[in-house]
């Protein structure tokens, strides 16, 4: 099925496999010159395999294509009838992957691997990104395989696990993955410093990291009031642990040793100006106007960062068919707008806005900025501007201690700071800048979209704000935000005619897959309607 933001994600992982494989010679890149689907015999040891298998599950705009369209991002201007994403028509035939997860098994064989060998540190690892997976498997189907993937005894018919019970499992998996990392001895675990492509073996940014995601966890069941007392326990372990979370500057950040050569996926994949790809994949990363219009409303310094400039100007006499805002030299699309070419050729191609960073083949330097911001640049599993805001909401909610406005400015600020409007990551204190500037005159005519002290609603003000500094960096994570707080912000529907739905779906059918060779265990999960039948953790 020709289905738009599908095929992205295949050309994505064609990109990304291509440069891995061509990554052997390379001193400085880790060896992940390997079949993850064949883990078997004695040279598939954790040292070996544990680099690329971390490096599939980074959040990143060409997998993220859907949720980023959805929640308001990014848009493919001229839209056709067979991307079901515009219609919100998924089914069990273009829902996407098995909720099996070929991911969880390989990490599953590197844990009994690593744990066989004594390998206590890279047996951690694989435990914190089995868990990771599994709870986002969730957060789109809900119940899905979870204690029996990767058993071969059972392989391909798993039975599923309560959604709410893999919650609370992965849990208590990370704390026994942070107990093994707390005591293991990197002397025997082979190549680890180099083959820990995130944290180079360090192992309180590990800590830091795994309760990061526990914390994620929690949030996302915040507003299930029956999870009340289950949360405070487990906000009470964190802090008895003593590590904390990921802080500013501190991401859960991937780098095997990208180069010119062998470029990070996500700057190759959405890397338009290269002239690598056609325009084709180019256009799905153009300006939504729904994320685009709220950055301008609001006087966002930002807007520059998250999206580009047009190459071209518009032509004197261009029709268009829709409202730019002001600065109107941005220019973006409206989800699912149907657009004759020929009347409007110029919503495409370089008259658009596109994904913010670098405009050339470029290294990182300490002046790039934006989300593409150079060729060796990282891949993410998650950002310091996540976890701040995290830890916002915590503090917000009393479950940390801190003060709640100074909380929710760190976190937006973080946001400058990730993007580096200060265009000097050397000097963070010109970002702070831009942010206190920008801060300061917003509250001063008091913009309740921006201003803590003049918003009547404080948390949705949180929600917004993460919001708009989610921006292309992780959409699953803002669309579990969006269904957890009751589809907040209220982002508008895709304008196509092919829509049934007035709303978003609450989450993904089951692959038809599924249905016809674990027929048993799929069904018993009973009939599924995205429209109405909810993620476990939504109120």
């Amino acid at each position: 099925m020709k289905i738009i933001k599908r095929h992205i994600k295949s050309i994505y992982w064609i990109l990304v496999i291509g440069a891995l494989i061509f990554a052997g010679g390379c001193k400085k890149w880790v060896d992940v010159n390997y079949n993850p689907q064949e883990l078997t015999g004695s040279s598939a040891t954790p040292d070996v395999v544990l680099a690329e298998a971390m490096l599939g599950q980074t959040s990143n705009v060409g997998s993220d294509g859907i949720f980023n369209s959805w929640m308001g991002y990014y848009v493919y201007p001229f839209t056709q009838a067979a991307d079901i994403s515009v219609g919100y028509n998924l089914t069990t035939s273009n829902s996407g992957d098995v909720p099996k997860g070929s991911a969880i098994r390989n990490f599953k064989f590197i844990e009994q691997k690593a744990l066989a060998m004594g390998q206590t540190f890279y047996a951690g690892i694989a435990k914190i990104m089995k868990s990771k997976i599994s709870a986002e498997e969730v957060d789109k189907y809900n119940n899905v395989p979870y204690r029996e993937v990767g058993s071969p005894e059972v392989y391909p018919f798993p039975k599923y696990d309560d959604g709410k019970f893999i919650y609370e499992d992965v849990i208590r998996v990370i704390d026994t993955a942070m107990t093994l990392i707390k005591g293991a001895d990197v002397n025997k675990n082979t190549r680890i410093n180099s083959v820990d492509i995130m944290f180079h073996a360090d192992k309180t940014k590990w800590m830091k990291f795994a309760n990061t995601l526990k914390l994620r966890l929690l949030v996302h069941q915040a507003n299930r009031t029956d999870r009340t007392a289950y949360i405070a326990q487990q906000i009470a372990n964190i802090t008895a642990e003593g590590s904390g979370f990921l802080l500013s500057g501190e991401n859960g950040a991937l780098n095997p040793g990208f180069s010119a050569e062998r470029p990070n996926p996500d700057f190759l994949f959405a890397g338009f100006y290269q002239g690598n790809l056609p325009s084709f994949f180019r256009e799905g990363f153009t300006a939504n106007l729904v994320a685009m219009n709220w950055l301008k409303i609001n006087n966002d310094p930002r807007l520059g960062f998250f999206y580009t400039l047009p190459q071209l100007p518009l032509p004197p006499g261009a029709q268009e068919p829709v409202a730019q805002l002001s600065p109107q030299q941005y220019r973006g699309n409206l989800f699912g707008l149907e657009l004759n070419t020929l009347t409007y050729p110029y919503q495409g191609g370089g008259y658009v806005s596109y994904i913010g960073g670098t405009t050339g083949y470029t290294p990182v330097t300490s002046s790039s900025f934006g989300i593409l911001k150079g060729y060796n640049m990282d891949s993410y599993l998650m950002t310091s501007v996540e976890s701040m805001f995290l830890q916002a909401e915590a503090v917000y909610r009393g479950w940390i201690a801190g003060n709640a406005k100074q909380a929710y400015l760190n976190a937006v600020r973080e946001s400058f700071r990730w993007l580096n409007v200060g265009l000097d990551t050397n000097n963070p204190a010109l970002s702070d800048a831009v942010f206190n500037n920008w801060y300061a005159n917003e509250a001063a005519n008091g913009n309740t979209s921006v201003s803590w002290d003049h918003t009547p609603d404080k948390y949705k003000l949180l929600m917004f704000q993460k919001y708009l500094a989610m921006n292309g960096i992780s959409g699953l994570e803002t669309y579990t935000d969006y269904r957890r707080n009751g589809a907040y912000p209220a982002i508008p529907l895709s304008v196509h005619s092919s829509r049934t739905h007035n709303s978003i779906p609450f989450r993904f059918p089951y692959n038809a897959y599924e249905y016809k060779v674990n027929a048993i265990n799929v069904n018993a999960q009973g009939p599924i309607d995205i429209f109405t039948s909810k993620i476990w953790w939504m109120p």
